[in-house]
């Protein structure tokens, strides 16, 4: 189990290949708990941004060679980060109704499908690679 956590971090800034499910989920699974488990005020939140600048390159290596897995760009992946940014006009006074309800259905549509593309099996070999072993 704690072998897919090492290869997390080592494949850090590989960015190529494949990656199956139990290579993205148990990582992200355990690193889920670990970020749950930080302190929740410590010293105006360095402990969570630490954390975060720990894991953020890895993650998003990780999620693109889990998306080449299935056959689909690792760039896919941009959207869904990319989606948070229209957030702030959920927030705002002056944005009408419909407009926040539309900006919280693509947010959620954007990353539901998002987590769709990691549950998908293993394809066979595609252009990113052979079917990689477990």
């Amino acid at each position: 189990m704690f072998n897919y956590l090492i290869r997390f971090f080592k494949k850090s800034f590989q960015f190529s290949g494949r990656a199956t499910r139990k290579e993205y989920w148990v990582p992200s699974i355990i690193l889920a708990i670990v970020a749950a488990l930080l302190p929740d005020r410590d010293r105006k939140g360095q402990v969570d941004g630490l954390f975060t600048a720990l894991v953020m390159v890895p993650s998003f290596s990780l999620t693109a060679r889990r998306y080449h897995d299935v056959g689909i760009s690792g760039w896919y992946q941009l959207p869904q980060y990319l989606s948070f940014l229209l957030l702030p006009f959920v927030f705002m006074k002056f944005v009408r109704k419909w407009v926040k309800i539309l900006v919280v259905v693509i947010i959620a549509t954007v990353n539901i499908i998002g987590f769709a593309f990691t549950l998908l099996p293993s394809g066979s070999s595609n252009k990113y690679g052979p079917k990689p072993l477990q």
